[in-house]
């Protein structure tokens, strides 16, 4: 489960994780296997069982037996896990790119499907830092962007820097809203994760953003006592806004004001006109600033 902070809101994105269990070795693994093998024994959960085993020994071979046993992308676990997020969370790598070599688990819903922690096979590869796995998935067609917390966000949470980069290549928003406008910035800077910071500005993200409870990704720094992490991120906020001041030194003395907003990276709505004349509209009045200058 995500350690959690006073501060931060109350969704945030969690993970249960299942304590590793330790493959038994020699004769007591042939009899562990022997018994949950058992026709007789006809229980989902004690297959569902023998899969976990499998996965914690990352054994790639004991996809040959699931049709057997009935395990398929229709199974799940008590908190409605298909077998590839099991596969992904508990270390079996070599398993769960075994599933998604096989056509059942390619389809759309399959790759996009949601547990009952809204979590996706995508987000907990991220969580996990399984790159092979992630860049599998996302060849294969799994959504990165989505609405609330994205894999983005995951990978962020646990500063896996290659992830990051990954995701950033397939057009992944970097600027990722989570339900109370928490970024990915933000969680990297909640969990002291400076690299992944360093990898989520490159990409453009912005360290100058708010979430509703009022913080920046600064501020998860300074909430945490991370002197030299809020320093950082400090001048990373200075730097970004100078590259819209700078901008203000190349303006023509033409340019309008909503050409200027614009060169700016912001953006304008125009108002309607108050005045009986559209040749005495106010244009300060008239445009309202969004992102970009403020």
């Amino acid at each position: 489960m995500w350690p959690e902070s006073a501060r931060c809101e109350p969704s945030t994105p969690r993970h249960r994780w299942v304590r590793p269990w330790r493959w038994p070795h020699g004769a007591a693994a042939w009899a562990l296997a022997t018994v949950l093998m058992m026709p007789g024994l006809g229980q989902a959960r004690d297959v569902l069982q023998a899969f976990g085993l499998a996965v914690r020994a990352n054994d790639a071979g004991f996809l040959a037996r699931m049709p057997q046993l009935g395990l398929d992308e229709r199974t799940r676990d008590d908190l409605r896990n298909n077998l590839l997020m099991i596969a992904i969370r508990d270390d079996g790598e070599a398993i769960a790119l075994g599933l998604l070599r096989q056509k059942r688990w390619q389809t759309k819903e399959v790759l996009n499907y949601e547990n009952q922690l809204g979590e996706t096979a995508l987000m907990i590869a991220a969580v996990k830092g399984s790159a092979a796995v992630a860049e599998q998935l996302l060849k294969l067609g799994a959504e990165v962007n989505r609405a609330g917390w994205s894999a983005l966000h995951y990978a962020a949470t646990s500063g896996h820097v290659g992830v990051v980069r990954l995701l950033g290549e397939k057009s992944a928003f970097v600027d990722a809203a989570s339900p109370n406008g928490t970024t990915p910035l933000m969680m990297a800077a909640r969990f002291n994760h400076r690299d992944a910071a360093g990898a989520l500005l490159e990409l453009g993200a912005d360290p100058t953003l708010t979430n509703q409870v009022g913080l920046t990704a600064r501020d998860y720094a300074i909430d945490n006592g991370n002197k030299d992490l809020s320093f950082w991120l400090e001048m990373q906020e200075i730097s970004f806004t100078n590259k819209y001041l700078n901008n203000l030194l190349k303006v023509n003395s033409s340019t309008t004001l909503e050409e200027l907003v614009i060169q700016s990276g912001g953006q304008v709505t125009l108002k309607p006109s108050t005045t009986n004349s559209p040749k005495e509209v106010d244009a300060a009045a008239g445009v309202e600033v969004f992102r970009g200058i403020e």
